[in-house]
């Protein structure tokens, strides 16, 4: 894996514009309105005692988290990231199916972070359009001046 140079296609664009805002506004909720992520935490390990700061810690972490991939996809062209990025979303929209069914009409903090996973479903979709491969394909090549 090498450093890409050059401009980047409008779906790697879009992606990486998209990927970040939807965790912004995940971290921006759930810093202002935790209530969603402790039910997330609660539908992931429940049983277990969560504070209020305990859920500013991991909405930290999980924008933090969002942030490597994007990092991976901007400047390595790294062909797993689409993977894991795919993998992260389809994670997501299921544990958001499972917290639907549990909370339902929960106030304005679950209608933004329903926003913010549209962009991360519309964003992870762009990585799979033919110009977003042609970059991939292309980043995966190898440079002659590194075997001479």
């Amino acid at each position: 894996m090498r450093k890409v140079r050059g401009p980047r296609p409008w779906p790697v664009c879009l992606f990486a514009a998209l990927f970040l805002l939807a965790a912004l506004l995940r971290l921006v909720v759930s810093l202002m309105d935790p209530f969603v992520m402790l039910m997330e935490v609660d539908q992931m390990w429940p049983g277990l005692a969560y504070t209020r700061d305990s859920a500013i810690v991991l909405a930290n972490a999980q924008f933090t988290i969002a942030c490597i991939p994007v990092a991976l996809v901007w400047f390595r062209a790294a062909r797993f990231a689409r993977w894991l990025v795919a993998v992260m979303v389809v994670l997501r929209v299921a544990l958001a199916a499972t917290i639907v069914r549990a909370v339902t009409g929960q106030g304005w903090g679950l209608a933004l972070h329903d926003l913010a996973l549209l962009m991360s479903v519309i964003a992870a979709a762009l990585l799979f359009t033919p110009a977003a491969h042609r970059w991939f394909a292309k980043g995966e090549e190898r440079d002659a001046k590194t075997f001479e």
